[in-house]
């Protein structure tokens, strides 16, 4: 029976029954979380977005045991602080205690909080590969000599042999390593069970993971089996993928959904590039807000979670049917069950483009795009009102992008009517706030815009024409000029 910590809210195996009644879905994603729960939220909306028939469990590996609290899906109850590299523990005790709680599930997959997934397709490559598999891994294989996790696990021999025998042993990447529900039996009803948990709990060698699993799983009988390489190419230990090699891959690798590691920073240039990707998908598409609300809420709804809430409140913004905005906020942690305010109502012309942010005053600002105009609107924290600008930029189709830089201005940058793309800014430490521009630059036609900072504190401007992806990249603090297109 799996035992509780103080690492978890949920003590009572009745509290699960919110999950556990839930129509039964067949994957279920096993994540461990270090730190950073804005960053944890980041990735339960990409799950949610990319995977929406999936399931999510949580175990809390980090410093702080309130770490999980309050984001809305399960935490393994025996969740403690584990250390780089030893980490091996968490996937066993999960499976217990999914078992323990009777979890519905197919198959269970291992990820890591450093993960995002770029597209649609990684449900139904799974289920698609483990019709016939009871096990999967990136890389699966046997190891090379030097392989510096085998070296670790050799200076335990004495405790792994007896469960694993002689080599040579297998190796598969942690990340993504994929579990039929009837191999998780196997391994929780084995004779030799006990052994695998407490040298799992004992050991101090780095990376054992990616031995002892599927070793064991081989040593039971089981055939192994690798990703395809079109899926594997994108998960991998390092290095972190940065921008233009994502904005490659999703414009060309496109059997490449599960993309492993990414920075765990909310800035992080690639990180900001899939979150605004996706926001983008769920403002344009019906089928993607199905996945994060109940019920219509207007046309093209922005998803915005603020740092005064640590992210774990939805707020939307939303342009009416007729005109104005709409501007809801919910109670809680974002789950289809939470309550929604709203919608409160403002504005007099037609939108047909918006985007937000939470600036650095507090407040909530909106760029929106009426005809071929561009108004900036904010919302006064202390009063709720939503006011106004004068238009401040013309000649602009399409969605604009925006974003409050490191300089503390706001930037805007926009397709043009003529072709090409704007970009605007309004200084923010002048009291009257001015608006400039336009620069302009580019000259393909383009049907949307993000915005984003690079890691090196550049204003990135990755445009969007046909479904595929160029950047622009601002010259900051030397030319000031915008160089582009690249893809």
């Amino acid at each position: 029976m799996t035992e509780s910590s103080d690492y978890t809210e949920y003590t009572d195996y009745s509290a699960y029954s919110e999950y556990t009644d839930y129509p039964r879905k067949k994957i279920c994603f096993a994540i461990l979380v270090h730190n950073r729960s804005e960053v944890l939220i980041d990735l339960l909306d990409n799950i949610r977005c990319y995977c929406p028939n999936s399931s999510v469990v949580l175990y809390n590996g980090g410093d702080d045991p309130e770490l999980c609290k309050g984001v809305g899906y399960p935490v393994c109850p025996t969740s403690r602080k584990l250390y780089y590299g030893v980490t091996a523990i968490y996937m066993l005790e999960v499976m217990e205690w999914l078992e323990d709680i009777d979890y519905s599930y197919d198959v269970l997959i291992n990820l890591d909080s450093d993960v995002l997934f770029a597209r649609e397709g990684f449900e139904q490559f799974i289920l698609n590969e483990m019709k016939d598999k009871e096990y999967m891994g990136v890389g699966t294989k046997i190891p090379d000599d030097d392989f510096y996790c085998l070296v670790q696990l050799r200076q335990e021999f004495n405790q792994w042999i007896p469960l694993l025998g002689n080599e040579p042993y297998r190796e598969s990447f942690n990340v993504g390593q994929v579990y039929s529900r009837k191999l998780v039996l196997r391994l929780l009803h084995d004779d030799q069970y006990e052994l695998l948990k407490s040298n799992l709990r004992d050991t101090k060698s780095f990376g054992v993971d990616e031995i002892v699993f599927v070793t064991m799983v081989e040593r039971l009988g089981y055939k192994l089996h690798a990703y395809r390489e079109d899926v594997a190419s994108a998960i991998r230990y390092r290095p972190h993928f940065p921008l233009d090699e994502m904005v490659s891959l999703v414009n060309f690798q496109l059997e490449c959904s599960l993309i492993h590691p990414v920075f765990r920073e909310l800035k992080d240039e690639a990180r900001s590039f899939i979150r605004e990707a996706m926001k983008r998908k769920i403002q344009l598409s019906p089928d993607y807000q199905e996945r994060f609300m109940e019920e219509y809420l207007g046309e093209m709804p922005y998803l915005i979670r603020r740092s005064k809430y640590y992210g774990k409140k939805i707020e939307w913004l939303a342009a009416s049917e007729d005109k104005g905005l709409l501007y809801w906020r919910e109670n809680q942690s974002g789950r289809t069950k939470d309550i929604l305010f709203g919608p409160y109502a403002f504005g007099s012309e037609k939108i047909e483009g918006l985007t937000a942010l939470e600036s650095r005053f507090g407040n909530l600002e909106a760029v929106c795009r009426t005809g071929n105009r561009l108004v900036h609107y904010w919302r006064d924290e202390h009063t709720g009102e939503w006011s106004p600008s004068e238009p401040f930029a013309e000649g602009v189709t399409g969605m604009p992008a925006f974003l409050e830089s490191s300089y503390g201005n706001f930037e805007v940058v926009a397709p043009l009517k003529e072709g090409g793309l704007g970009h605007w800014w309004r200084n923010n430490d002048d009291p009257m706030l001015p608006w400039f521009g336009p620069i302009v630059f580019g000259t393909e036609q383009y049907d949307e815009v993000i915005l984003v900072e690079n890691n090196e504190k550049q204003l990135t401007a990755i445009s969007c024409k046909e479904g595929k992806y160029q950047y622009y990249v601002r010259d900051d603090h030397n030319s000031w000029v915008w160089y582009g297109p690249y893809d």
